[in-house]
């Protein structure tokens, strides 16, 4: 037989949980208010095996509930991470990759017209090979800054849609066409 500090101290808890545990009447003391080992060990392991059972028998609402209640709580954490600029949604990563990839490509149909009119205009092959490099290093350089981060903006410049190139080439009868297909490609 053991006092009440001896058998908490036995099952792992605290005195005053074994004196509640005592006054609820799930456990019971001696004539002398001891409390016997081989009987309280067996009370105790049965009062603990119920509240076990009982919470493997939760209904399927308390389980819907719980999940729900932790996936809120997490995507209020995602959410404000987000606000703190801890975590960046994808949103915003598309935009910027978006944006990006339109100015590499008004870059390039910057670059076609201006290739286009160097090869016509020039005088001999080797001028042509000579002002298409330049070019092309001008352009690779400008493509290189936009990896490198400088310049890259979520704003940017559209240089012309095929549907402005052809009103503004119906407009000037100077421009020339020759080496173009109808595409806007050169041939």
């Amino acid at each position: 037989m053991l006092n009440q500090r001896q058998m908490a101290a036995f099952l792992g808890i605290k005195p005053s949980r074994l004196e509640w545990a005592g006054n609820e009447g799930i456990i019971k003391r001696d004539e002398r208010g001891r409390y016997p080992c081989e009987t309280l060990t067996a009370q105790w392991l049965e009062y603990e095996r119920a509240l076990h059972a009982k919470g493997n028998k939760r209904s399927e609402f308390e389980r819907e509930r719980a999940r729900l209640t932790r996936a809120k709580a997490e995507a209020a954490e995602r959410k404000l991470a987000m606000l703190d600029r801890a975590l960046v949604g994808t949103g915003d990563i598309i935009e910027r990759t978006k944006a990006v990839c339109l100015r590499i490509k008004s870059k390039l149909q910057a670059a076609l017209p201006r290739i286009a009119r160097n090869c016509y205009y020039a005088p001999n092959v080797t001028e042509a090979l000579f002002k298409v490099r330049a070019e092309f290093d001008l352009l690779i350089a400008e493509l290189s800054a936009l990896e490198a981060g400088e310049g890259v903006h979520p704003e940017f410049v559209v240089v012309a849609s095929d549907e402005e190139g052809e009103k503004e080439g119906a407009k000037d009868p100077d421009r020339s066409t020759a080496g173009e297909d109808p595409s806007g490609g050169i041939s």
